[in-house]
């Protein structure tokens, strides 16, 4: 009885890893789908109404959910008071203060919109969010490729493993 219990969580537990996995790929999906949003978002309140970047990015977070909002939130805060920082480096500490399931193509997209975000002109910003809006939504394009491709792959791959390491053991 006890190996059998010890066998069937061997199977569970390489099957939790699996879907752990297969998780990671739709988080990313999900956190790309609501960023590209949130930059569309942004791209027209500081392209076409000319909002100041906090309350930009403040309507951005109201539309986003989870650490997009989170994102932009905080980065409305901290941008409403700089105290000698520049607006690139507290961009990029929010980035890494949102918890976002992104990899580093993703990031690096992110990256670039704190060098130009609160910097230029209206339009000049407008553009740069147009840009990254295409590349992030060329990302996720890509995201959602990996996911239906390997997503299901994990799942059995981390449960073929358990059973694996249960014909070993036993």
């Amino acid at each position: 009885m006890v190996r059998f219990v010890g066998a069937a969580l061997l199977i569970l537990g390489g099957l939790g890893l699996g879907l752990a996995a297969a998780g990671r790929l739709s988080a990313r999906v999900r956190d790309l789908r609501e960023l590209e949003s949130a930059v569309e978002t942004l791209e027209r309140e500081l392209g076409w109404r000319l909002a100041p970047l906090p309350e930009g990015l403040l309507r951005a977070a109201e539309g986003a959910a989870g650490g997009t909002a989170r994102l932009f939130r905080l980065c409305a805060e901290e941008a409403a008071r700089l105290n000698g920082r520049s607006f690139r480096q507290v961009w990029a500490a929010c980035i890494g203060d949102a918890q976002l399931c992104l990899d580093r193509e993703d990031a690096a997209i992110l990256a670039e919109l704190g060098s130009v975000l609160g910097r230029y002109d209206g339009d000049s910003q407008r553009q740069a969010l147009e840009r990254a809006a295409e590349r992030l939504a060329g990302q996720r394009e890509r995201a959602v490729e990996r996911r239906d491709r390997l997503g299901r792959l994990y799942g059995i791959l981390g449960a073929g493993g358990g059973l694996l390491l249960v014909i070993l053991l036993f």
